[in-house]
């Protein structure tokens, strides 16, 4: 089911949370040294480093059996290809096909090659990736698992707001990672539902920021025409979904390259915690001043970092 086509509920990310129970369990949260004062969810601690497991596991469990025998095809950076072919392990056989971007780092490709889908690294970014997808489902009647653009997918990345408010229901914001948006959606859906009080705040990289962009023009930029960035998770645009769901989100930050690969640095000096860029971004907004809040939590959406990158990120520390 498209993100266009409904807004997700609270029954949504319940139900997922019921499928996903077998397969994922919950994901610490701990206060951090390098952002004092703030608490992580450490989705980074996933099998597959991500989230996005989460999502990719729920819409799986819920295909029916003529969708199974169509099999399956996705696009994603890496880390929703990794929670496709973590799902497929569990809950196959069944045939998957999955599209990633020559610019997805080489840690999430060399990962995808231990679990049984098909990879085929295709276009120069997500766009492109997606583009490719997309014909091969027109071509062979496979199903599309999208990787942020769906009730299902972003019902189970809702989960993680569920486990949160059992982890800490004193909290006063979760500061969210934003790419396509699935995640912040189903996070905000859960909070204003359980919740009301909790801020969600959105950040983005300055060189990819498709939702405040979308939120000044008035329409959603499915499409954006993103910078370099380290944080190759959110580069390029938002979905239909977040922006269905836009008034749930309190606050957008955008934060500079410089003082997300800081908080790599300092995740890593100080909480011995490997982030991703794409995850050590909600950290850099608090660090930063960018964001304040008494009870904050970041989302450290995810963990695979290239070893090299990691490398040179330290070799900058002073």
């Amino acid at each position: 089911m498209s993100g266009s086509a409904r807004r997700l509920s609270l029954g949504d990310v319940t139900a997922a949370r019921e499928r996903l129970r077998p397969h994922l369990a919950p994901t610490p949260l701990r206060e951090s040294l390098a952002a004092p004062g703030a608490r992580l969810k450490l989705e980074c601690y996933q099998p597959t480093g991500s989230f996005k497991v989460r999502g990719a596991t729920n819409r799986i469990a819920a295909l029916t059996a003529d969708e199974r025998a169509r099999g399956i095809v996705t696009a994603s950076a890496g880390n929703h290809a990794l929670g496709v072919a973590f799902a497929v392990s569990r809950l196959g056989p069944l045939p998957a096909t999955v599209f990633v971007p020559t610019s997805a780092p080489l840690a999430k490709r060399r990962k995808l090659g231990l679990f049984p889908v098909q990879v085929i690294v295709q276009g120069a970014d997500y766009d492109e990736a997606a583009a490719a997808a997309h014909a091969f489902e027109r071509e062979t009647g496979a199903v599309y698992v999208h990787a942020f653009d769906d009730v299902y997918t972003a019902a189970g990345q809702g989960t993680v707001a569920l486990e949160l408010l059992a982890q800490a229901p004193d909290l006063d914001a979760v500061i969210v990672p934003v790419g396509g948006g699935g995640l912040i959606s189903g996070i905000a859906t859960v909070l204003h539902a359980q919740a009301p009080g909790v801020r969600v705040i959105a950040v983005q990289p300055e060189a990819s920021p498709a939702l405040r962009e979308s939120l000044r023009g008035g329409a959603p930029r499915l499409e954006y025409p993103a910078g370099p960035t380290l944080c190759d998770g959110l580069s390029g645009g938002i979905g239909h979904f977040v922006w269905v769901h836009r008034e749930l989100i309190h606050e957008v930050v955008e934060v500079p390259e410089s003082e997300t690969r800081e908080a790599i640095a300092e995740l890593v000096a100080c909480d011995q915690l490997l982030a991703e860029a794409s995850g050590a971004i909600a950290v850099a907004a608090l660090r930063s001043g960018r964001v304040k809040a008494a009870r904050p939590v970041a989302v450290i959406t995810g963990a695979n970092l290239d070893a090299a990158v990691l490398a040179e990120i330290l070799a900058e520390r002073r």
